[in-house]
């Protein structure tokens, strides 16, 4: 129960996308939760996750996969130790990958291997829109990232926020800032938790981040970005960092 109530808060549903959505990339995922098992080291946690990370490269699945390591967060309803967050490169990729770690004896054996080490909350399934690119993204193998839950204004869609996060980018290069971001909606979940919700993510590269915190205490920034998101969405003002390292890609 304990994790149904977690992975509620996490993840959220959103509306049927429809034609919103036909005009930007989306990119699916999942995200779980999970706790690490009594007694577990952290040299057991890296063995699972290269045996991971190399069943993903023999069997041949494009699949980025991410492992976070919460560093502050709010007292209650966030009690996971680490949260995996992963991105297929395309719908078809995500079917075919999902099929082999359910049915085959290899997914079964890996899906057993991370029950060794940890406890996890059941597979939320998410759309990404990759709304800022990081100089040098694609070969970093860890960073550290931000998450908050953001609410969409009435009628509004993954294309709106697109259209937004393009304004804040361009205020962004003038500001020669440079960080990425991913805006995640839900694609599975109870409609009943928060209809018109998607979690923000930004982060990268240390020294990007540090500059960016910089930056976004001015009040120049932050009146801007009001300015830019105040009729697409909100966000809450508490944000939960984290450590990401890459375990596949």
């Amino acid at each position: 129960m304990k994790h149904r109530k977690l992975m509620g808060l996490l993840l959220m549903l959103l509306p049927p996308l429809g034609t919103q959505a036909a005009t930007v990339d989306l990119v699916p995922g999942e995200m779980q939760a999970c706790q690490l098992n009594d007694g577990v080291s952290t040299r057991e946690v890296d063995k699972v996750m290269t045996k991971i990370a190399d069943w993903l490269e023999a069997d041949g699945h494009e699949y980025d996969l991410w492992m976070a390591t919460p560093h502050f967060r709010p007292p209650e309803g966030y009690d996971f130790d680490v949260l995996f967050l992963g991105f297929w490169t395309s719908h078809a990729e995500q079917m075919s990958g999902l099929k082999k770690f359910y049915t085959t004896q290899a997914g079964r054996d890996i899906g057993q291997s991370l029950a060794d080490v940890m406890t996890c909350g059941g597979n939320r399934h998410f759309n990404s829109v990759q709304v800022r690119t990081e100089a040098g993204a694609e070969k970093r193998r860890q960073g550290f990232g931000y998450m908050f839950d953001c609410t969409l204004a009435s009628g509004k869609g993954p294309t709106d926020v697109n259209e937004v996060f393009q304004k804040w980018n361009a205020y962004l290069d003038e500001s020669d800032i440079d960080h990425g971001v991913s805006a995640l909606f839900p694609s599975s979940g109870s409609m009943e938790s928060s209809a018109g919700s998607f979690k923000f993510l930004w982060g990268g590269d240390f020294t990007n981040v540090g500059e960016t915190l910089g930056f976004l205490t001015e009040p120049e920034s932050q009146s801007t970005w009001a300015s830019i998101t105040s009729e697409t969405y909100a966000c809450e003002t508490f944000d939960r960092g984290y450590f990401f390292q890459r375990i596949s890609q």
